[in-house]
């Protein structure tokens, strides 16, 4: 697979749809440097923008992950395949989300669990590192979960790949 190939292809179905970067960015919701980064070859979109890209031009996967134009439509069985991976990564994002949601809950408690302890005004070696524990769970949560719902979480994602691959 030629990543400048597919660049320079990805490049051209844009500017045939008279699109800046940013525009479609804003389209597939990622950032103009990701799309540059496309359309340079230094990455690849993950499979379910792949897909988005391909019926957004009206291509064929294959053609995209080729670089080249051809003349067929994508076969069922490719496209059902591609699905399954997209359904696939769609599923690990569930449960890292629900996982993430479970944190929040638990975070939530020992906020509750804080609070009941100052209020009863409980004293206490013990008590005293209960409640620590607790504000730095719920904080550490809080921050967790700030990322998790920013635009930074994707570019936290990337660079974790990027240096996964080094």
């Amino acid at each position: 697979m030629d990543l400048k190939k597919i660049g320079q292809l990805l490049k051209e179905l844009r500017n045939e749809k008279g699109l800046s970067q940013e525009e479609l960015a804003e389209i597939f919701h990622v950032s103009r440097r990701t799309v540059s980064r496309w359309e340079t070859g230094r990455n690849l979109p993950d499979i379910v923008i792949l897909l988005e890209i391909a019926e957004f031009y009206d291509l064929d996967l294959r053609e995209i992950l080729s670089g080249e134009r051809k003349d067929k439509k994508m076969d069922s069985d490719v496209k059902d395949t591609v699905l399954k991976a997209a359904q696939y990564s769609n599923e690990e994002n569930n449960i890292f989300s629900k996982t993430v949601n479970g944190l929040f809950v638990f975070a939530l408690i020992l906020a509750i669990v804080r609070i009941a302890i100052n209020r009863i005004g409980l004293a206490g070696k013990w008590f005293d590192f209960i409640e620590g524990f607790c504000d730095g769970f719920v904080v550490i949560t809080l921050v967790v979960g700030i990322i998790r719902a920013s635009k930074y979480s994707a570019k936290l994602i990337e660079t974790k790949q990027r240096i996964l691959k080094k």
